[in-house]
């Protein structure tokens, strides 16, 4: 009973000195950082006038370690709410109209918000363990996680140890063998894993969606993450499409993230990008297959980064979005 008594304290010393090593580590640690004002219009087109029930769904930025978000408004002459969806936790702006618009066929909605963006890098967060990793490692609908997916993953990994070894092996094949190319819409930007295997080219949807597949396959939680680049080298300006990136998880690090169609098309910072992202984005969402609250729609959105809408209970898509930064 004493050695067991003992073993505990001993553990509970352990843990102890491991959190303040890691806030040692995290008080020390330089980080880049990047202030901005992000404003975001959306126009919905050629409305008719027997409006009944418009529905209109918006990802609304992430606030965490990583990214601080404040004075964020709203504009618009909908009623709304911000609702969270339950598999990832990612917040959304719910807007509803039951009544015909006045005046005219189209209606605006305006975002604006301040964030603080901070480089993520080491040392990983280990002071608050991830409680349900399962859902990272199942398949989603364009993100399998067998059959060719698995055994590519173990041909890639052969004699590798660790998970640390193996992802970052995964890392560098797919930036040996994919091509980065907007060249062709049925492939590029969907983010269909045995897709971009076949025509081994696409974007950062496609390079992040064979990460998560492959790393799933060995048991390596993955995740899914997207929102918008800042230039790097501008003041202000329109941000033209979006960015996403993966993670992965090891239980005595955290999360890591990875960008790696950012790696391709920088090979200077190949090993930056691995355990890196740097400040020049906005985080919006996490997961894949996003199934909406209150949506009429029987299929979950491949990734939610845009406004989604239904009019009278039916997918509405003549909308404008245009996203616009400034630094501060």
């Amino acid at each position: 009973m004493k050695r067991i008594h003992l073993l505990i304290t001993i553990l509970i010393i352990i843990y102890i000195g491991v959190l303040a090593l890691i806030k040692r580590l995290e008080a020390s640690a330089v980080y880049n950082e990047r202030a901005f004002f992000v404003e975001e219009r959306i126009v919905l087109k050629d409305l008719p006038r027997d409006i009944n029930n418009l529905r209109i769904w918006m990802p609304y930025p992430v606030s965490d370690r990583w990214q601080k978000v404040s004075d964020f408004t709203l504009e618009s002459p909908f009623d709304y709410s911000v609702i969270v969806d339950k598999t990832y936790g990612n917040r959304i702006i719910y807007l509803k109209q039951d009544q015909n618009i006045p005046d005219e066929n189209t209606a605006e909605i305006m975002i604006s918000f301040k964030v603080k963006r901070k480089e993520y890098g080491l040392p990983f967060d280990l002071s608050r363990p991830e409680k349900n990793l399962s859902r990272f490692l199942k398949p989603n609908r364009l993100v399998p996680v067998n059959g060719r997916i698995k055994a590519l993953a173990l041909e890639i990994t052969q004699g590798k140890k660790t998970d640390l070894e193996k992802t970052m092996a995964i890392y560098d094949y797919i930036i040996d063998k994919l091509t980065y190319s907007k060249d062709d819409p049925k492939v590029c930007g969907i983010g269909d894993s045995l897709l971009t295997l076949q025509y081994l080219k696409g974007i950062c949807t496609d390079y992040h969606s064979l990460f998560i597949s492959l790393a799933r396959s060995l048991g390596i939680p993955a995740k899914f993450e997207i929102g918008f680049p800042i230039p790097a080298d501008k003041e202000e300006g329109r941000i033209n499409g979006y960015h996403c990136w993966a993670k992965f998880y090891l239980k005595d690090k955290g999360w890591i993230p990875v960008d790696i169609s950012e790696a391709d098309k920088h090979p200077e910072k190949r090993s930056y990008f691995f355990g890196h992202i740097d400040e020049h984005r906005i985080h919006f969402t996490s997961g894949r297959d996003i199934n909406l609250e209150y949506a009429k729609s029987l299929q979950p959105l491949n990734f939610f980064i845009y406004p989604y809408a239904e009019l009278n209970g039916r997918q509405f898509n003549d909308i404008d979005a245009e996203v616009r930064f400034k630094n501060l």
